[in-house]
């Protein structure tokens, strides 16, 4: 090897040569793209770029699920049609919760909406456990609302059977007033059993007592009592169906029983008065029992030509009862020599009791509620004068007697007034004979403890609390109305 610098600079030549054939061949490396996935191999050449594949399209995505909003309008939550693909099971739990619900709105008596869900479930599901509920619940809707459920009309043609069974009955304001509703004929209405078994189990029982007080001349109470009790009770049973049978009205049942009570009561107080010495509880009984008898023809042949109303009936037992009692309080004002004085003077008092009765009754306007109102006050007026007896009584004196009865009287009078004067204008209109249209009721006082409405009739009304206007006072507070008034 020579040691001079021509083989160095051979070396270093041969370097620079190799450095510059290199160089090209890093650029041509450098533009090829890699596939990093492909086996390494360090003596594959380098393949030409491949051309770029379009990309496939991509799969439509399904839609999501979404719920159902029930209380949504129509348009955005139209019911399935009959051909869809729609779950049967999922659809009768929808229909399911949607009838309980409206189960529930029914008994909050929210009946449109009650109707609207009831409608709902059965578009869902026309024929599963639950569409059988939800027609009820349509059907005491529309009975509540007022709304008629057209029958079907008779068609010759074969009708096609309906995919769904839904009521399409519009939905009515329930506010909104409806027209008058015809009353049944008369002669069809209930004929009042409550009143026919009281009436006939006290007319009954008397004439059973009656007969018992025979059965022993030492002690009529043995035999009295129990054939009383028993023929009572049979004919609180039996009378019921005679009454029904004859197709009487209540007003004509109350007509003649009242007949029979205040007949019963005015013979009794006759078998008292017609002997004054020894009277027995016998004479009473058999009086009592012709008394009541006779009375009920008189009623019965009364009620074939009058027509009186359950009200007129009840205004005549008020004003009757109103007169035994104060002929009896009289008769503790006047002191009279014989206890028989007493008696006589509650069969006056009950005489012209019915007498005025059956001549006011045709002039006013009273119900049943309405005159247990006023048999109350009149009874409290009465009854509150015995409590100062109780204090004031002595044995040395008839003065307390005297007092006491001056004063039961004047309670009574005014207790009768004031119970009518306070339910003036309570059930007005609705005095009328069963089987006749009632009259309109204007009622529109003010809520007050007394009001007054636009027609000038003066009541008791309900206690009305309202906050305490600012203009009032500073401090916060309710008002409570006593009395108020419509012009």
């Amino acid at each position: 090897m020579l040691r001079d610098g021509t083989h160095t600079r051979m070396l270093r030549v041969r370097a620079l040569l190799t450095l510059l054939a290199l160089v090209p061949m890093a650029r041509v490396a450098r533009a090829q793209p890699v596939d990093p996935y492909s086996p390494y191999s360090p003596n594959q050449p380098a393949s030409p770029p491949a051309a770029p594949r379009p990309a496939p399209p991509a799969a439509p995505r399904p839609a999501p699920e979404v719920p159902e909003d029930p209380y949504a309008p129509a348009a955005t939550t139209a019911p399935a049609p009959v051909g869809s693909t729609q779950d049967p099971v999922l659809a009768e739990r929808v229909a399911e919760a949607l009838v309980t619900r409206a189960q529930e709105l029914l008994d909050d008596r929210l009946f449109l909406d009650a109707k609207q869900l009831a409608v709902e479930a059965l578009v869902g599901s026309p024929k599963g456990s639950s569409a059988e509920k939800a027609r009820a619940i349509i059907h005491a809707v529309n009975l509540q609302l007022g709304i008629p459920e057209d029958s079907p009309k008779p068609d010759a043609r074969p009708a096609a059977k309906p995919s769904e069974d839904v009521d399409t009955s519009p939905i009515q304001d329930p506010t909104l007033s409806s027209g008058p509703i015809a009353p049944p004929p008369e002669g069809q209405l209930p004929s009042g059993r409550l009143a026919t078994s009281v009436h006939g189990g006290l007319y009954a029982g008397l004439l059973g007592t009656t007969i018992g007080s025979f059965f022993s001349d030492n002690t009529p109470a043995k035999g009295a009592v129990p054939v009383g009790l028993a023929v009572g009770v049979a004919g609180a049973f039996a009378l019921p169906m005679l009454t029904d049978k004859l197709k009487w009205t209540e007003a004509e049942v109350r007509t003649v029983g009242s007949a029979t009570v205040w007949g019963g009561v005015i013979g009794g107080l006759f078998g008292d008065i017609a002997r004054t010495q020894g009277t027995t509880a016998r004479e009473v009984l058999v009086s009592a029992s012709v008394g009541s008898t006779l009375a009920g023809l008189g009623g019965y042949a009364y009620m074939r030509t009058t027509k009186l109303t359950r009200g007129d009936v009840a205004l005549v037992d008020t004003l009757a009862g109103i007169g035994a009692v104060g002929g009896l309080t009289l008769g503790m004002m006047m002191q009279p020599a014989q206890s028989e004085a007493y008696s006589l003077n509650a069969v006056i008092g009950i005489a012209g009791g019915v007498a005025v009765g059956l001549i006011a009754a045709p002039k006013t306007n009273t119900t049943p509620r309405r005159m247990l109102r006023v048999a109350g006050l009149a009874a409290a007026g009465g009854a509150a004068p015995f409590l100062l007896y109780a204090a004031i009584h002595t044995s040395s004196s008839t003065a307390d007697e005297r007092v006491t009865g001056l004063l039961s009287t004047g309670g009574l009078v005014v207790g009768a007034y004031l119970g009518f004067r306070f339910t003036r204008g309570m059930d007005d209109g609705l005095d009328t004979i069963d089987g006749k249209p009632k009259k309109e009721v204007v009622d529109d006082a003010p809520i007050a403890l007394v009001g007054r409405s636009s027609a000038g009739r003066w009541g008791l009304g309900g206690l009305g609390v309202q906050p305490l206007s600012p203009a009032l006072a500073p401090q916060h507070g309710v008002a409570l109305q006593l009395v108020g008034a419509a012009f």
